[in-house]
């Protein structure tokens, strides 16, 4: 009778183990990623944004940040804007495209804007994100203009 007992409570021991383990509850980010911006007459929504930092070299100390915004548009769900910031330190300021400083692509369909003037700022870092605004003009003849991001630290 105490074997049955005792593995009775081992059994029931371990399943509230294992249950205490689960989260039913969904994963809660006090950061909302966004990224907007007017292509066009069209309006650039987000379903997503990732930023990530690169080291670009070995022996170089610069680090590049890299801001990816995905499209949620149904008909376009491919569409989206990449944001470079070279030799990021991690403070605000206003970075040229034409002097190299920052970088952006546009790509919608098989289509592939590169910029070729405009600007990327950061306007807020603090210990949980990072947020700013862009405008460029890409070699096709594409202007993306009213851009504003808001990403986590990478």
């Amino acid at each position: 009778m105490k074997k049955i007992f005792l593995s009775v409570s081992l059994v029931l021991a371990c399943c509230f183990v294992f249950l205490g383990c689960i989260k039913n509850t969904p994963y809660v980010t006090s950061i909302n990623p966004t990224m907007v911006a007017d292509v066009g007459n069209y309006k650039f929504i987000s379903s997503a944004v990732t930023p990530a930092t690169i080291d670009t070299q070995r022996y170089d100390t610069s680090t590049t940040l890299v801001i990816t915004g995905y499209s949620s548009d149904r008909v376009s769900p491919y569409d989206k804007i990449i944001l470079t910031i070279a030799d990021y330190n991690g403070v605000t300021g206003t970075f040229s495209i034409v002097q190299g400083q920052a970088g952006a692509l546009y790509h919608h369909g098989t289509a592939l804007g590169v910029a070729v003037s405009g600007i990327v700022a950061i306007k807020n870092v603090n210990s949980e994100l990072i947020s700013g605004y862009f405008s460029f003009n890409t070699d096709d003849g594409e202007k993306i203009t009213n851009g504003t991001f808001t990403v986590g630290i990478p």
